[in-house]
């Protein structure tokens, strides 16, 4: 009898606690996961970046080109999208972000690995143990995903009743109305948060040279693209670099640069290092544009 009942209190409270679990991943979904699982594999080309490569939004598909850019990804992140991309569709070019803070090591902990585990495979694992718990147990097990419990626990504190906020875009400052004090010291503290190393980071060279690799394997034509930047960013960053690009140009690779495309135009961005939505659109434009000319294929 105390067996029965010990198994009855047991088995309600794993069901709510897969009812709690279920409705705490819905505000996951909606805050933090978002449209992040979401691909169009109806092209054959795709740009690859982090967040400097999401302003150009659905404008690369005028140019028949889908943008596959994720807020905060590295190429850990890529590599899988890559490896997905291969095992779904027919791919025939990457344009690749290789940005100067692209190999900064402090893309070991600002990713996305665990948004996009979403498009692993068992194949990507060392072990079916790990596969399992990443792809599945970390994904959609709320209790299990520390930086779920940091985006819910956001959420409670500065969200839950700003309906403003709930899916939709933040309001933020434009970079042209700023000071040039305020612009110095916000691109000084982007520029320390990159570049608080010395060396760029191996783990991130790693899976950069593996995408390199991936794509010679499949016949896929590899692009590496520098995104543009402000003025001010420009000059306090000086020669900082963890250089990416240069990994490229090793492998005989072209490297499109348009890092200096809108130093005088500061209306063009939303801050230091990343273009506005009209400087995203104007971007894709002149990007696809350009290579049109060049007959880069």
């Amino acid at each position: 009898m105390m067996i029965k009942l010990f198994l009855k209190q047991v088995s309600i409270f794993l069901l709510l606690l897969v009812v709690l679990n279920f409705l705490l991943f819905f505000l996951i979904r909606g805050f933090y996961i978002k449209d992040y699982d979401e691909v169009d594999l109806g092209y054959s080309e795709y740009l690859l970046a982090d967040s400097h490569g999401t302003p150009l939004g659905d404008f690369t598909e005028i140019h028949e080109v889908h943008n596959f850019s994720g807020q905060s990804d590295s190429y850990l992140d890529m590599e899988r999208k890559l490896r997905y991309l291969i095992r779904h569709t027919t791919v025939k070019k990457i344009y690749l972000s290789v940005d100067d803070h692209t190999l900064s090591p402090t893309r070991e902990n600002q990713n996305n690995l665990d948004r996009s585990a979403y498009y692993t495979d068992k194949e990507d694992y060392s072990s079916y143990k790990e596969f399992i718990y990443e792809k599945y147990l970390r994904y959609y097990c709320v209790f299990l995903n520390d930086r779920y419990s940091l985006v819910i626990k956001n959420f409670l504190q500065n969200e839950l009743f700003d309906f403003s906020k709930w899916g939709g875009s933040r309001s933020k400052s434009s970079w042209e109305d700023m000071s040039a004090l305020q612009q110095e010291e916000i691109s000084t503290d982007r520029i320390n948060n990159y570049f608080e190393s010395t060396f760029p980071s191996v783990i991130m060279s790693g899976s950069l040279e593996r995408i390199i690799a991936i794509c010679k394997a499949n016949d896929i034509e590899l692009i590496g693209l520098r995104f543009p930047l402000t003025k001010t960013y420009l000059d306090i960053l000086d020669n900082e670099s963890y250089n990416a690009d240069s990994i490229l140009t090793i492998n005989n690779l072209h490297i499109i640069d348009f890092d200096s495309l809108y130093m005088e135009q500061d209306y063009m961005f939303r801050d230091m290092d990343h273009l506005d939505k009209e400087g995203g659109e104007k971007f894709a434009d002149i990007l696809f544009d350009s290579l049109e000319e060049k007959k880069v294929y």
